[in-house]
């Protein structure tokens, strides 16, 4: 026993290295491909290192979409050091988030270890380390942040659990709390841990320059974020009242995953929880009667319940997560299981043999968990078919249909796509791609008929995306007045459909001076003319397509049918048709 208190720590590190290390042979997987391979600014770490500082998270990419409210920089940072180290390596960048996840351990055990005895401080480190519920933060290279922040966050605490703590610690802390929240926002709550630890030890706060340093941190972000001008969209006031009525049924899911993290998905969300709720209801209060007697059997009382206030702080914040994006992330629970991990340290008798027991069983059944599930993660389409299999429902179709999609599989991604939109309730984000799985499919009149069974039947947003296909759809077909209609007012779609719709429509007229006012204001790298000739030829133009080419090659004129002598235009190899002067 000596021997595990004096190099557990180091073990527990090895281990947990080793655990987790087939998670090195997945591929960038879901929200990676967008934040990595779809990186705009990444691939420069030190040409582009002043726009990681002022820029949200979200709109890095090349397909950049609306605020996420979402201040990371140091999260770009470690992705541009990934590139400028190895490239797009899926094998270095999972290196990279695993390190993370182990110092984040090892932050956990240091702090631990000053606040329990060696061999609980291990077990409630191992806790954490091991638990299944983290495989989705070392997985996804995406959810790396949340090591990120717990690692330098916990390490800042360690810092200044002296009520003493010398000025190099404070100014330590400080710059570590800058840092955990530049990594991700939870590191707001460092000066609330901490309270909860004084309250744990001392029975109030204590030393308040380390309360300076930790705000200090927080402070500096907080400019740093105004200063950048990151906002991000408030969930409107109906979502937060369906997330307040979801309340019961989240915390009944997330609390029986504490005791039986399985079956584990990345697909649980506010609008499809399970049908039955009875058995996440039952394992959790099974749980809260556990937490219960071990508080009420705990020696040290106080500091079990500051590991609870912990979990229950860490994990509160998420809820805006959830209502904004709907999404029940098991990555929410990083930072709570670091303060279950402490509340278990601190309940749990100094019994060597039962400690080693517990942590013998808790580390086999977990590694056994982890392996049978870290296959899932390859890639994005083995994920959310474990999804589908797991909890079928409209949100599962519409994220296996995505990478279907990719695979360039139009026939079984439109099934997916279909059952998405019309399930109860129907999931609207599906809505632009089955349009465009249609167009993919060459059948443009099923993706007419299918747009206007969403948007009139199903409640799909008019989005510009949306609309720009189907507009596209409405003109293959040859409905140009419609697609004109659609087009008329709407805003600008990230993908020109808007544009390209106006040009082919003037082409058709044959009015070209309209046509090169609409291409002046093109402002994509490719040409224009190309885009507008297939969608020409697309709907049978074909005239019409090559008297675009003929223009664009500068073979067409102009001109004055009173004096036109066409006979000899042609017979010099020319076309010549009347234009339209308008602007």
């Amino acid at each position: 026993m000596s021997f595990l208190s004096k190099y557990g720590h180091w073990l527990l590190l090895l281990l947990t290295a080793a655990v987790f290390l087939p998670a090195l042979g997945g591929d960038f997987c879901w929200d990676d491909r967008a934040l990595i391979l779809g990186n705009a600014v990444t691939d420069d770490l030190w040409g582009n290192l002043g726009t990681f500082f002022t820029a949200d998270l979200w709109q890095t990419l090349e397909l950049a979409g609306t605020d996420s409210g979402y201040y990371r920089p140091l999260m770009l940072v470690s992705l541009a050091v990934d590139r400028s180290i190895a490239g797009l390596s899926p094998v270095w960048a999972h290196a990279h988030s695993l390190a993370w996840h182990v110092g984040a351990v090892a932050a956990l055990w240091w702090v631990l270890r000053e606040l329990c005895a060696p061999l609980p401080a291990l077990l409630g480190a191992l806790i954490f380390a091991l638990h299944p519920l983290q495989i989705e933060t070392v997985a996804l290279i995406a959810a790396r942040n949340d090591a990120m922040a717990a690692a330098m966050g916990l390490a800042a605490l360690g810092l200044v659990l002296d009520k003493d703590a010398k000025p190099a610690a404070l100014l330590g802390a400080g710059l570590l709390t800058w840092a955990a929240m530049l990594s991700k926002e939870s590191a707001v709550l460092l000066p609330l841990l901490l309270g909860a630890l004084d309250w744990a030890r001392a029975g109030k706060p204590q030393g308040w320059a380390r309360y300076g340093a930790l705000t200090a941190g927080v402070a500096l972000y907080l400019l740093m974020r105004t200063m950048a001008g990151i906002t991000g969209g408030a969930p409107e006031p109906s979502v937060w009242l369906r997330l307040l009525e979801s309340v019961p049924d989240l915390s009944a899911i997330y609390i029986s995953l504490l005791a039986l993290p399985w079956p584990l998905t990345p697909a649980r969300h506010i609008l499809y929880l399970p049908d039955s709720m009875a058995r996440y209801y039952v394992v959790a209060a099974l749980v809260l009667v556990a937490i219960g007697v071990g508080v009420w059997k705990a020696k040290d009382r106080r500091l079990v319940l500051a590991g609870l206030i912990w979990a229950l702080l860490a994990w509160l914040p998420t809820l805006v997560a959830t209502a904004d994006k709907g999404l029940m992330g098991e990555r929410y629970l990083y930072l709570p299981l670091a303060g279950l991990g402490m509340a278990l340290a601190a309940a749990l008798p100094e019994k060597p043999k039962l400690l080693v027991g517990i942590g013998a069983v808790f580390a086999l059944a977990s590694t056994a968990v982890i392996e049978l599930r870290l296959p899932d993660w390859k890639d994005s389409r083995t994920l959310w078919e474990s999804a589908h299999t797991v909890g079928p429902s409209p949100f599962t179709h519409g994220g296996l249909a995505w990478y279907v999609y990719q695979d360039r599989d139009w026939a079984q991604a439109r099934m997916h796509f279909v059952s998405a939109v019309e399930g109860e309730p129907a999931y609207r984000d599906a809505c632009t791609h089955l349009v465009m799985v249609n167009l993919q499919m060459k059948d443009p009149a099923r993706a007419v008929e299918e747009g206007a069974w969403g948007l009139r039947d199903r409640g799909c947003p008019r989005l510009p995306e949306t609309m720009g296909y189907w507009a596209v759809a409405l003109a293959t077909v040859g409905r140009w007045d419609d697609a004109i209609d659609v087009i008329s007012g709407m805003p600008a779609d990230p993908f020109g459909h808007r544009i390209i719709i106006a040009s082919a429509h003037a082409v058709l007229r044959q009015d070209f001076a309209r046509y090169d006012a609409i291409e002046a204001n093109w402002k994509a790298s490719e040409p224009l003319a190309p885009h507008v000739m297939r969608l020409l030829e697309g709907a049978g133009e074909r005239q019409s397509a090559e008297l675009l080419g003929a223009w664009k090659a500068g073979r067409l004129k102009k001109v004055d049918p009173t004096t036109l002598d066409r006979e000899a235009v042609e017979a010099a190899g020319g076309q010549v048709i009347q234009i339209p002067n308008r602007p």
